[in-house]
């Protein structure tokens, strides 16, 4: 499975050393990953990982759906990311997942909300299980292949 990620948080905080050892866990999983982020330092840390793809530092989710490569499953870490998982699905039928935030049924944005309706799943902010995210993962790939299949 290749496995995309976006997080443009502009801050490298607990939520990055999280997010981080996420991309750690899968990888010992033996998940092929690419990862697109906003903040430099973040990029230098995910970098030093073994068989991770780090793309160019992007400022947008425009940027990052025109840079992510073709993957399995693109996950959505955080609110500015949004639209790139919308603008995969809508374009090239590309599952994405939500890392669900308290607010996320609640913002008023169309984008967030078109993005939060179009998502096959949605992980949990604290959760940090790697085989329970490729789980979602596999779930979620799965789903947009059966429902393609029956066009």
């Amino acid at each position: 499975m290749f496995v995309g990620h976006i997080n443009l948080a502009e801050s490298f905080n607990g939520a990055g050393e999280h997010f981080v050892g996420l991309i750690e866990a899968l990888q010992k999983q033996g998940i092929e990953q690419f990862v697109l982020v906003r903040n430099i330092a973040l990029a230098k840390r995910l970098d030093i990982i073994e068989n991770v793809t780090v793309g160019p530092v992007v400022r947008s989710a425009v940027s990052a759906y025109c840079l992510m490569p073709r993957v399995d499953v693109l996950h959505i870490h955080d609110k500015s990311s949004r639209a790139a998982g919308l603008l995969s699905t809508l374009t090239q039928s590309v599952p994405f997942v939500l890392t669900n935030e308290v607010s996320l049924g609640k913002d008023r944005n169309p984008i967030s909300q078109a993005a939060y309706k179009r998502a096959a799943a949605f992980i949990e902010a604290c959760e940090i299980d790697a085989a329970t995210h490729l789980a979602v993962y596999q779930r979620a790939a799965k789903t947009m292949k059966t429902s393609q299949a029956s066009l």
